[in-house]
């Protein structure tokens, strides 16, 4: 038990370290750190579902980030304020939702994958402590961008043909806009810290001991 809260306190830690950096470097902190753990997963033994997981993450950011740089050089092209962010968060709402949908049927496609191209090497492929985990972070994430998204729209009623003079009394209306970056950099830092307590928690794994034993006796 005391073992269990040191680890949860470790976590916590961690979680809240990253949170501080992303809210500094944003995608630039999340690309880098999943692609060393997907460095770190190649170089391993028994992390493969870990490496898949890492590398639908990595790829799927990296194009997310992609679109995002695009839509900012938008708005500095003189694209109002309205439409950047509605792209914007609409963008990282499908993104979301896109993970959410990939990591729900993680395993099926993990499987259908590996039979494909190491099909001996199936059995490699389960539910880690990381699945449900990561699952219900990115529910959280599609909660926060339809709020961002919705509350974008409701901010500026008179762009979508509502009269000014109705509109105009939720122009104040920012809360998630102002805390959108720290409330995507805490649940980022809980992605990063989630994987890397599940590849502790797998190298612990008592088959995963016994299989590098076993291939330094031979």
């Amino acid at each position: 038990m005391r073992v269990s809260w040191i680890f949860l306190l470790i976590c916590a830690a961690v979680a809240t370290s990253l949170s501080v950096i992303y809210i500094h470097f944003n995608h630039y902190a999340d690309i880098v750190m999943l692609a060393g753990i997907i460095l770190f997963c190649f170089m391993a033994k028994n992390l493969e579902n870990i490496k898949h997981i890492s590398a639908v993450l990595f790829i799927v950011t990296a194009i997310e980030y992609t679109f995002v740089s695009y839509f900012f050089s938008l708005n500095s092209m003189g694209l109002p304020a309205f439409q950047s962010n509605a792209l914007l968060f609409g963008t990282h709402l499908f993104v979301d939702l896109t993970l959410l949908f990939v990591l729900k049927y993680r395993v099926r496609l993990s499987l259908r994958y590996i039979r494909r191209t190491t099909p001996d090497n199936w059995r490699s492929i389960y539910m880690t402590y990381a699945d449900p985990i990561l699952y219900g972070i990115y529910f959280v994430f599609v909660i926060v961008d339809l709020a961002a998204f919705g509350e974008n729209i409701i901010r500026n009623l008179e762009y979508v043909g509502v009269n000014e003079s109705f509109a105009k009394q939720f122009w104040s209306w920012s809360w998630v806009y102002k805390n959108y970056e720290i409330l995507k950099s805490i649940l980022l830092s809980c992605v990063i810290t989630t994987l890397l307590a599940t590849i502790f928690v797998e190298r612990q794994r008592p088959d995963a001991a016994d299989e590098e034993e076993l291939e330094q006796g031979s």
